[in-house]
């Protein structure tokens, strides 16, 4: 293409779906992680809240904005400017785990998932925005403001709804339901801002400094994050057994001795 001309906007329909899969996945992890971080006796659980946050700002955020870029069609070379590429992602967590704690540290009101919701937005944008900048292709973007601003208020929105989603569910079909619900909102923040940009040719641009291969990093993410929830997933279930297994323990006890005072 030459200097000037606009790139359309198109997509790999199997990476758009890769990209959904991964949200859905952290979406679903996140989802679980949250639902413990208030313990029996109303302490916050920071363990869970570094789940949550890895979960969904790592995987669920930040993961699938690189597949869903790969996944738009771009005819030129693109690469990632390494060091705005790791800021992003501890954006995306930092907001989204902030977001969880504030949320999970008290009793659960409305007002509390309202600003926690636009602390997480804020969060998806930001790590939107500065995962775009961090292209490296002989292009530019020019960007429609309306677009921009409603990408903010999908993100906003989006994340408030799944916050309330995340303390709210008691179930493993409605959990599967949200992290759908999730993923479809986080997709659409993220594909209503990739619109927003439109990607305009320029001379062939030259770029110094550590670079992540645009063609490869989508692939990687996806594996580590794959592997990531995993681990996080058997982590979850291990340490809900054993929590279980010493409240029943500790009943047991309780009804023994009672049971030794009685008689």
């Amino acid at each position: 293409m030459q200097p000037g001309d606009i790139i359309p906007l198109q997509f790999d329909s199997g990476l758009v779906a890769l990209s959904f899969a991964i949200s859905v996945l952290g979406a679903y992890v996140a989802l679980l992680a949250a639902s413990r971080i208030r313990t029996p006796d109303n302490r916050t659980h920071i363990g869970y809240v570094v789940a949550s946050a890895v979960a969904l700002g790592g995987v669920g955020i930040w993961g699938m904005h690189f597949i869903g870029m790969a996944a738009q069609i771009i005819p030129s070379r693109v690469a990632y400017g390494a060091p705005m590429t790791v800021f992003s992602l501890f954006v995306a967590m930092a907001f989204s785990g902030a977001a969880l704690w504030f949320v999970g540290r008290a009793r659960f009101t409305l007002a509390r998932c309202a600003v926690a919701g636009v602390v997480a937005g804020l969060g998806v944008v930001a790590m939107h925005y500065l995962g775009m900048d961090s292209m490296r292709m002989s292009a530019v973007f020019d960007w429609n403001g309306w677009l921009v601003t409603a990408s903010f208020l999908v993100a906003i929105v989006a994340a408030t709804v799944a916050l309330w989603l995340a303390f709210n569910l008691y179930t493993e079909w409605q959990r599967i339901g949200a992290a759908v619900l999730m993923a479809l909102a986080v997709c659409g923040m993220h594909y209503l801002g990739v619109a927003a940009g439109a990607i305009v040719c320029t001379e062939p641009r030259e770029f110094t400094g550590l670079q992540f291969d645009g063609e490869v990093l989508p692939y990687a993410v996806f594996l580590i994050s794959l592997v990531s929830l995993i681990v996080m997933r058997y982590e979850i279930y291990r340490s809900s057994r054993e929590s279980h297994l010493q409240m029943a323990s500790k009943l047991e006890t309780v009804l023994t001795t009672r049971q030794q005072v009685e008689g």
